[in-house]
């Protein structure tokens, strides 16, 4: 069992370590939210279709991804920075697991990937590179099922 947690807990930061040895740190992190976010949208995608474990699996892929980039918060180097990642980090993995399963998980989601989207779009400049359109979400209409 300690294995395993052990484990569980190594993945984010290895494949942090992996992107991070091929490009630099800053497009590293950039990358890292793109995936985060590009599975978010497929758990959109799985949600609508009624395919619960697929979506099950890209959430947990999406926080996975976020726990790492937790785990590499560089606090010796700006403490109140990092506090403040470590705090978006914390409530975007939580937001993403309190909506799977929800009636308006897929709103839910978006409003996430609007919140991803404007951090990684900080992280891109910083890095110089271009950011993504960030698309408002829009309001639904709590459906009961």
């Amino acid at each position: 069992m300690e294995q395993f947690v052990m484990n569980q807990h190594s993945q984010p930061l290895a494949a942090y370590r992996r992107v991070a040895a091929q490009v630099h740190p800053l497009v590293a992190v950039v990358k890292l939210y793109d995936e985060a976010i590009r599975q978010l949208r497929l758990a959109i995608m799985a949600t609508q279709d009624r395919r619960h474990e697929e979506s099950h699996a890209c959430i947990t892929k999406s926080s996975t991804i976020l726990r790492g980039l937790c785990h590499c918060l560089r606090f010796d180097k700006g403490e109140d920075v990092a506090q403040q990642l470590l705090k978006a980090y914390t409530y975007n993995i939580i937001a993403i697991h309190t909506a799977y399963g929800r009636h308006d998980a897929t709103a839910r989601y978006e409003k996430i990937i609007w919140h991803l989207t404007g951090l990684r779009n900080a992280w891109a400049e910083i890095a110089g590179l271009a950011p993504k359109t960030q698309l408002v979400p829009v309001p639904q209409k709590a459906v009961r099922r």
